[in-house]
């Protein structure tokens, strides 16, 4: 199959990796593979680097009201005469919308990761009826949160979780105070939420370290909040990592704080490394980790219970190995690259 993924996000968070994934084990099972994306998109300069045919466009939140822009990627896609296309997300469909209409685009997938209400307008409400022909979701979670544009569809969303390569070579030792917590440092991940647990676990555990990977606006905020804390020195900022491997193996066990969370991909990467794992029970980190086997879903974002368990787990490393090795069967069996893909396969050839 042709395949066209349209994703004009312009920097790379957790959406932006599983689309590549998805892209490259597509591309893997010889489906061609073609990417739309933003101009300053960092998805597009990765997926060049891998062989993936890719056009750029510049645009903004009101580029379907550029007719000009219009033309040029209506231009495009009747070149490229896709058999399956794939939108990120609003931006795309608001976007391309009606240009896939007139272009008769016979399958034209919408993709959500975002668990909030989706507000519709007319324009949406025609263009889930008349132009998106299936919609993925990648957790219930984020399913229930889109209820609103269910009745304006042709099919009932599916739910299709996201997947890794369960196979790793290395492995956490699960012998150290090291706690990683990984994601873009915005609000709705929770960091600062993370550094208040900290101060807590130091009271227990004062050799304990938090180590922060990823890089985002809030980075200047949350450093101030470490010293405000008085847990600077406990706390390290690794910035944005290539090989975050290299740094989980050296943790033993990895937090969740997302005040909200689509699904929860680190908590696969963590697993795959038989790393337990701890998370607030709200987010779709329910639908991963198994409570008291895999780590511990932590009720009402209950600062001092999460705090509590990441000391019980410091204080019990073999506790720790036991669920982290529970976690790897668990991955192995519910989320791996190889089911997702069979999955997004399926949907791609139900007319």
């Amino acid at each position: 199959m042709k395949i066209l993924f349209v994703n004009f996000i312009k920097f790379w968070g957790g959406g932006e990796s599983w689309t590549y994934q998805v892209m490259d084990e597509l591309k893997k099972r010889n489906h061609s593979i073609i990417l739309l994306s933003n101009t300053q998109s960092k998805l597009r300069l990765i997926a060049e680097q891998n062989g993936i045919e890719t056009h750029s466009f510049k645009v903004s939140k009101l580029s379907f009201l550029d007719f000009l822009l219009q033309s040029k990627i209506k231009e495009t896609i009747n070149k490229i005469k896709p058999d399956v296309i794939f939108l990120n997300s609003s931006l795309e469909l608001k976007t391309i919308g009606l240009i896939l209409k007139s272009c008769g685009c016979s399958k034209v997938i919408f993709t959500r990761g975002i668990p909030s209400h989706m507000k519709l307008n007319p324009l949406k409400r025609y263009l889930f009826s008349h132009v998106v022909t299936n919609v993925i979701v990648n957790s219930n979670y984020v399913k229930e949160s889109i209820w609103n544009i269910t009745k304006h569809l042709k099919n009932e969303p599916v739910i299709i979780y996201h997947g890794i390569q369960p196979n790793s070579l290395i492995s956490t030792e699960g012998n150290t105070k090291n706690i990683a917590i990984v994601g873009r440092l915005s609000h709705e991940k929770g960091v600062d939420i993370a550094l208040h647990v900290m101060q807590q676990v130091l009271l227990s555990e004062p050799q304990a370290k938090l180590w922060i990977i990823g890089e985002g606006k809030e980075r200047e905020n949350l450093t101030n909040l470490a010293v405000e804390l008085g847990i600077q020195n406990s706390v390290t900022f690794f910035g944005f990592v290539n090989d975050v491997e290299s740094l989980l193996i050296q943790c033993s066990l990895l937090i969740l704080t997302s005040r909200w969370e689509g699904f929860g991909l680190v908590l696969l990467e963590a697993m795959k490394l038989k790393i337990p794992c701890l998370a607030f029970d709200h987010v779709a980190a329910n639908e991963i980790i198994i409570n008291n086997e895999t780590g511990f879903l932590i009720p009402d974002m209950n600062i001092g219970s999460m705090s509590e368990k990441i000391n019980y787990l410091l204080s019990n490393p073999d506790v720790g190995k036991q669920m982290g090795q529970k976690g790897n069967e668990l991955l192995k069996e519910k989320f791996t690259i190889d089911k997702s893909i069979d999955k997004f396969e399926k949907v791609m050839e139900v007319n």
